[in-house]
């Protein structure tokens, strides 16, 4: 930026012999300024003002189609023929175009000899800082411009400013390089193109330096948009409700105006979008509820990303039954969709993973029965992705040594050994577990072997029988544990929690995966204290704000189901994501559901908001959602 190049392009198409070419023009400025030297050494007169505005205009010209030298010579001549005055800004513009021909250090030596009138600071600063910065390095080039003051330069002070700015930038100081910037629209005319454009363009080049610590003002606005763009430009779903909370927080920023154009364009650019996306549904009046709420949600994505940028076409396809998920899949295919959706019942998934065939397929649920076929993938709300995150919390908590609560089901089995393996992976001990009923009410027994409290009192009684009184006893839990992981569902939780606490378990951190909690459930505070991750959707307002539909009313609606919402919602951006080659995967999709990112053994799996139940509340991370 700061060293010029020749322009790019491929002229526009030219009648052969009737219109020169860009060559031709720029070989005919060269061959004016040759014959403008050679009529000046024949006469070797001063030229008027009227000649030498001529002749600037030639070296402008030449130096805009890359021809330095040429230009350089026009300089030269200029210097030769003007009076006193004006030689050493001639001199100046001739040294700083051998710069810009790659004879940087020629350059800087005829700056060097050039003794500016003060009016001519500016622009031999200017200069001479184009060359430094190759020659030395930026912090020599800014420290030649740091003192300059624009407000003398008129003329200069718009070219001034953006070098200055260019450097801080290649400094690693981008917010005193916006700073800078602001000073343009604060004082100066932009002759020389769009200060928001140029700012823009740094913030591309350097988006890897960005950081919001000590930005304020205008310089916050930028690099809040710049990571913005960066951040949905392999996502792009949300982008339109983001630049537009962009837009309420930063309503008069100078960046608005790139909106619409420029930084849309960014963020679109990198997306192909399918032409036809095909969801297969649950077809039976059981599912009436969870068939409107996944569609809701595919619907609501699909809307979201029509604000920023182009979308695909949408067919839903009801599958009336497991053997009827194959016939579904087919039609789709053969009906143009380029990509699948679905099916979300098990067996249903198993039947479409029969017929597919190539076609990228993301289903809804898990395989259990064979391996996936080429270009299908698994996405489901599995409580196992839950327990392995609860692992994960556990361990970054340091508690190493866990007790675990869970019911004889084949789905309580699962999540047991879902936090066991990835707990132990880890470094953590599992040093007991308890199997219960769900349909008991009363887990004493059970929850008494697992703290071993039974022994605490058999050995309180085993004393008293020795020393023939009763004694004043308080029983103690085993002290070798650093938490309890409770598998249940919200029923169960509202009962095995307090009994838990009853049971002198006060002081051990509850972990539990999502299930125990109910929003709707009236007793939720016997529940405080328990830790569980959560879907975003349920914690964080922020989410909620992003996405209108998601009232509070709508998220407790007896025929919503917000899980099934917020997994067709994400299945519509994991869709785009894995159509385009799923290198966003790499980084994590934030969807509704949580961080959806690809597992190191290929699976798709999710990382949701780390919550802690608080007055009856999910609260943490996010905000309450009541």
């Amino acid at each position: 930026m700061i060293t010029s190049s020749p322009r790019s392009g491929a002229p526009g198409r030219r009648s052969a012999g009737r219109e020169p070419t860009l060559r031709a023009c720029i070989a005919a400025l060269a061959s004016l300024a040759i014959l403008a030297l050679a009529g000046c050494a024949a006469t070797d007169r001063m030229a008027s003002s009227e000649e030498l505005a001529t002749m600037e205009e030639q070296a402008l010209a030449l130096s805009r189609t890359g021809n330095h030298d040429a230009a350089r010579q026009v300089y030269l001549s200029m210097a030769r023929r003007a009076a006193d005055p004006g030689r050493n800004r001639y001199r100046i513009l001739a040294a700083r175009e051998a710069g810009r021909a790659g004879r940087h250090r020629r350059a800087l030596e005829t700056l060097e000899d050039i003794e500016p009138l003060p009016r001519w600071l500016g622009l031999w600063s200017l200069a001479a800082a184009e060359n430094e910065r190759i020659l030395t390095g930026a912090q020599a080039a800014y420290a030649r411009l740091a003192g300059i003051d624009p407000t003398d330069f008129p003329s200069i002070a718009g070219r001034l400013i953006r070098t200055r700015s260019e450097l801080l930038f290649a400094l690693r100081q981008p917010v005193e390089g916006l700073d800078e910037l602001a000073r343009l629209g604060a004082n100066f005319s932009e002759r020389d193109g769009g200060g928001a454009s140029f700012a823009w363009s740094l913030l591309r080049e350097h988006r890897a330096q960005l950081s919001t610590a000590g930005a304020t003002g205008a310089a916050l606005g930028w690099i809040e948009l710049a990571l913005l763009a960066d951040r949905f430009a392999k996502d792009p779903t949300d982008a339109g409700a983001a630049m537009n909370n962009w837009r309420g927080k930063f309503p008069d920023h100078p960046a608005a105006s790139l909106l619409a154009g420029t930084v849309r364009a960014e963020i679109c650019e990198g997306t192909r979008v399918p032409a036809r996306l095909a969801m297969l549904l649950p077809g039976s009046q059981a599912y009436d509820t969870a068939r409107q709420s996944l569609r809701d949600g595919f619907l609501a994505a699909r809307y979201a990303l029509m604000s920023s940028c182009a979308a695909p076409q949408i067919a839903f396809y009801e599958v009336a039954g497991s053997n009827d998920a194959a016939t579904q899949w087919t039609r789709a295919a053969s009906e143009g969709a380029e990509f699948i959706v679905g099916p979300l019942l098990p067996q249903s998934v198993e039947r479409a993973a029969e017929a597919a065939g190539g076609l990228p397929t993301l289903a809804l649920n898990r395989l259990r029965r064979r391996s996936a076929p080429d270009n299908f993938e698994e996405f489901a709300l599995a409580p196992e992705h839950e327990a392995r995150q609860a692992a994960r919390q556990a361990l970054r908590q340091g508690l190493r040594r866990a007790l675990v609560l869970y019911p004889q089901t084949a789905r309580g089995q699962r999540i047991y050994r879902s936090f066991s393996q990835e707990y132990q992976a880890g470094g953590g001990r599992l040093i007991a577990r308890e199997p219960y009923s769900p349909a008991d009410v009363d887990y004493s027994e059970q929850i008494g072997r697992l703290l071993k409290v039974g022994a605490s009192n058999r050995r309180a009684r085993a004393l008293e029988s020795r020393l023939g009184r009763n004694l004043r006893f308080q029983p103690r839990r085993r002290q070798d544990a650093d938490l309890v992981f409770v598998v249940a569902r919200a029923q169960q939780g509202q009962l095995l929690v307090p009994q838990l606490r009853y049971n002198y378990s006060g002081d051990l951190p509850v972990f539990a995966t999502q299930s125990i909690f109910d929003p709707d459930h009236p007793e939720n505070h016997d529940l405080n204290g328990v830790e569980l991750p959560a879907l975003p959707i349920l914690t964080h307002q922020h989410v909620q704000a992003l996405h209108g539909q998601l009232s509070e009313a709508a998220l407790s609606g007896p025929d919503f189901n917000v899980s099934l919402f917020a997994m067709g919602y994400d299945s519509f951006k994991l869709a785009l994501a894995l159509y385009n080659g799923s290198e966003a995967l790499a980084e994590g999709i934030r969807g509704l559901t949580g961080t959806i990112y690809r597992a190191p053994g290929g699976k798709l799996e999710r990382e949701l908001t780390w919550t802690r139940i608080a007055e009856g509340e999910l609260t943490g991370a996010g905000a309450p959602l009541r």
